[in-house]
Formats: structure tokens, C-alpha cells, sequence
């Protein structure tokens, strides 16, 4: 693996993907390798700590403006399993986003919830756009929901008006904000749920942050939420041996973010130059999805740190993801149906930047000069290509929800079966079917697996 590891590296591919520190020395320490300690004398404890993590932990709450704020070192995913639990209980309800992690569906059968999902609303394209508060108008009262803001592809909901409508009907709201942690940073990004009323929010600092993998953080606002039930879980969820490298890093970036304002000022600038740059009135083979989603599809704004380019072309994104990596050095994030992912993050260098602009401009005359020439790509197959059917596999608006047989905790209690995909159709889902990234269910545990999924994988586990 060492050896793989280095052989990749050594074709210089520049990362637009997660992490967010795209391997940038400036936000790490040389001698971090030598504070791989562990808990002896003075140096504190993470399940219960009254130090040097502690102070951390205030610190990272002053600046999320949260009342507690508890450091996560099994990512975001223990964060949302441990907020499932803690909102909700053995056969209550809970209204969940169907575009949620399947680190939700394992917090359902965690807490033996039942699950009454919620579909974000689609965009032309097939892709989940935002939840339309409308959405929540009949949940019922005491109930917790837990919705996805911004959305893996940077779509952005209206927390604040979701948060009072649950809040009038006497329930708690968790967000899943994974992928905005770096929003309190510039007022050019979204405020965060945490300041719009949620609950519980759930941030990963690794995804868009120059934060090491693992890395991540559960927010508490207000008095609804039982936090002494909450570190239960959050303890029985983590391991007892947290990473202090790990932690150590995320202290010295924050210390380097938050002592120079001005480096989200220079990436939000390059941000804006880029936009600007790959804006085009005219449909190219490779276009930039803009701001004019915001106000349709349940998207109150968006995350300009999330670059979604469309394919106008008769090409899987696959394909066209292979010639970025091999051709042009560039690897991104996410590849399928017909859409392309770019992350990008603070740690962003101007190179890379301009390279990603040049790489884009370069591609679409190539590929605009081969569809002239009457090649494998017709450009006159533009508009016809982005439909809600042809979208990406783990949009939740491209498929509708299957049968709901079987809870996510009875599924998981339930004897299983490891068959071909083939035969998997009308069985009972023993796992989620996701694709990865970002690990949307496509089915969920215990719903009936129905026919025409797009295969993603050999075999399947079903309930006997």
C-alpha cells in the first residue's frame, strides 16, 4: 500500500477532492508525527476532558457560535449516529432527508427508529436540490428531523424557516452540515444551521477545511437536546483512544485560520475570478452549473466552494473524470451520470486554481473540435442528456423511494444472505445501496429492492 501511495503521488495530480488540506505543508506542523501520543499524565482525555481539549473544545464553540461543541475523530458519522440516538428512541418517528449518509441508516438501526423519509426536491438535472420547509408540514408533534444542508453537491436549504416549523410543533432539528464547516469563515458562504436555529449540527472539518481525515465535530445549541445522553453516545461511539496527532493538526489550523483573516479573503477572491472565468452564454461541452438554481428545488443558496460542471455531451462523466486525471493532472471528486465535482477549499494554491480553469477551457475546444469532426461525441445531442433519468446514480430524485417492509433495525437484526445483484430484485435490502461518494441510499435497509437499479456492485446482502 506504501508503495501504491507513493507511485500516485509521484504522478502530480493536483487533488480537487476531499480532504481539504490538498496535502498544502502550510497547515501542518513538521514534528507532527511526534504528537501520535497517547492519554498519560497531562495530556488530557477526550471522553471526559478538562484541559488542553477541553479549551480546544471552547474555543471551536466561541467560533461556531454553539453552546458545546464536541471534537469527533470517527468523522462525521459518529456525530450523526450519535445524534439519531440521542433525539430519538425505540419505535419513535423520525423525519429523515432521503438524501442523508448512510451513517443515518445505521443511527435508525442504532436506535430502532422508525423512519418517515423526506425527499429533497430535484433539480432538471436529476440531482437532489433542497427541502422545501413544506415538506415538514405534517410531522408530528415531539418529532426529530434531520435534514442534509449544504448537500454533497454544495445545494443549500432554508434552515432557518425548516428549524421554526419543527420547533412549533415541539421537535428537535439535526443537520447534517458535513461539507459546510468552512462557512462561518466569509460572509461569501451561507450562514451555518448552527446559527439559524438547528439543534444539533454535524460538521466534518476534513472535507472542507485543511483538517486531516477523521476529523470532525458535533455543535449543541439551546435546551432541547439531553447532553448528558448525547456524551453517552458520542463515547460509546468513538474510540478510547483518540488520535492527538489528529487533533494536534486541527489546533495548529485553526490557530493559522483564525490568526489570518485574509487567506479566506484571497480564496474566496479566487473563487469569484474562476466563477467568472467558466461563466459562458453559450452551452459549451463542459459547463459550470451557476447560481440561478437559487430560489428553485427546494435551494435557499449554494456553496460557491463547490464547483458541479454538467456534461453537454454524448460522454460518461467517467470517462471525461480519466482524461482530467491522465491527460491534464487533475483529479475531482465525484464522476457519474452526467455531472463532474470539483471541491475546493482554502489551502487551494493560485496554481492549482489557474489550473482547473486553463484544464476546463482546454477540454471543452477539444472536445468541441472532435465533436466537428464528426467523432464518437455529437454535439448536437446538447440538452437532450440531462434529464432527470439520466442524473447520477445516488440522486435521490432519480429513483423513488422503494417499499419500506422492514425497519432499518429489524433489517440489521434479521439472519442475511449474500446473493448476486442479478437476483436481488424484489428481495429485502439487508444493507444500504449506495454509491460511493457520497453514500446516498438508493435503497435503504429493509425496503424491497426494486428492478432497473443501475448495477453497482457484484453481489448484494438480502434478508433471508
Amino acid at each position: 500500500m506504501y508503495e501504491y501511495l507513493q507511485a500516485y503521488l509521484s504522478k502530480d495530480i493536483y487533488p480537487f477532492h476531499m480532504p481539504g488540506h490538498k496535502r498544502n505543508p502550510m497547515f501542518f506542523p513538521i514534528e507532527l508525527a511526534s504528537f501520535d501520543l497517547t492519554e498519560i499524565p497531562g495530556m488530557d482525555n477526550l471522553r471526559a476532558p478538562t484541559g488542553i481539549l477541553r479549551d480546544l473544545q471552547f474555543k471551536i464553540a466561541e467560533f461556531y457560535d454553539a453552546d458545546t461543541s464536541y471534537i469527533l475523530v470517527n468523522g462525521a458519522s459518529t456525530g450523526i449516529m450519535a445524534a439519531i440516538c440521542t433525539c430519538t428512541g425505540s419505535g419513535s418517528k423520525l423525519y429523515a432527508a432521503r438524501n442523508g449518509h448512510v451513517s443515518m441508516y445505521n443511527g435508525m438501526a442504532f436506535s430502532e427508529t422508525l423512519p418517515i423519509y423526506v425527499q429533497p426536491e430535484t433539480t432538471p438535472d436529476g440531482i437532489a436540490g433542497g427541502i422545501n420547509p413544506q415538506a415538514l408540514d405534517s410531522i408530528e408533534e415531539g418529532s426529530a428531523v434531520i435534514v442534509v444542508s449544504p448537500t454533497y453537491e454544495g445545494f443549500v436549504s432554508d434552515i432557518k424557516s425548516i428549524a421554526e416549523k419543527v420547533h412549533s410543533r415541539g421537535g428537535i432539528l439535526i443537520v447534517d452540515e458535513a461539507h459546510g464547516v468552512h462557512f462561518p469563515f466569509h460572509k461569501a458562504f451561507p450562514d451555518s444551521a448552527i446559527k439559524l436555529g438547528a439543534d444539533i449540527v454535524v460538521q466534518s472539518f476534513h472535507k472542507t477545511l485543511p483538517a486531516l481525515g477523521q476529523l470532525a465535530v458535533l455543535h449543541v445549541k439551546g435546551s432541547r437536546i439531553d447532553t448528558a445522553k448525547l456524551k453517552f453516545y458520542l463515547n460509546a461511539m468513538q474510540t478510547t483512544s483518540p488520535s492527538y496527532m489528529l487533533i494536534a493538526q486541527l489546533d495548529y489550523m485553526f490557530s493559522i485560520l483564525w490568526n489570518r483573516a485574509g487567506l479566506f479573503d484571497m480564496y474566496v477572491s479566487r473563487l469569484n475570478n474562476l466563477r467568472n472565468a467558466l461563466a459562458s452564454s453559450e452551452t459549451r461541452p463542459i459547463e459550470l452549473v451557476g447560481t440561478g438554481l437559487i430560489g428553485n428545488y427546494g435551494i435557499h443558496d449554494i456553496d460557491r466552494g463547490k464547483l458541479l460542471f454538467r456534461l453537454n455531451i454524448d460522454e460518461s462523466a467517467e470517462n471525461i473524470s480519466k482524461i482530467l486525471a491522465d491527460e491534464y493532472r487533475l483529479q475531482f471528486e465525484m464522476a457519474a451520470g452526467r455531472h463532474l465535482l470539483a471541491m475546493t477549499s482554502v489551502a487551494d494554491t493560485d496554481e492549482g486554481i489557474q489550473k482547473l480553469w486553463a484544464t476546463i477551457g482546454a477540454l471543452n475546444i477539444k472536445l468541441e473540435a472532435t465533436a466537428k469532426n464528426n467523432d464518437h461525441i455529437d454535439m448536437d445531442s446538447i440538452a437532450d442528456k440531462t434529464s432527470a433519468n439520466s442524473g447520477r446514480f445516488s440522486s435521490p430524485g432519480c429513483y423513488s423511494i422503494p417499499e419500506l417492509v422492514l425497519t432499518p433495525w429489524q433489517a440489521a437484526r434479521l439472519a442475511t444472505e449474500t446473493i448476486p445483484w442479478e437476483a436481488s430484485a424484489g428481495r429485502i435490502a439487508g444493507e444500504v445501496i449506495a454509491a460511493y461518494p457520497p453514500g446516498i441510499a438508493l435503497v435503504a435497509p429493509g425496503e424491497r429492492i426494486p428492478d432497473g437499479l443501475p448495477k453497482l456492485t457484484a453481489h448484494i446482502r438480502v434478508v433471508k
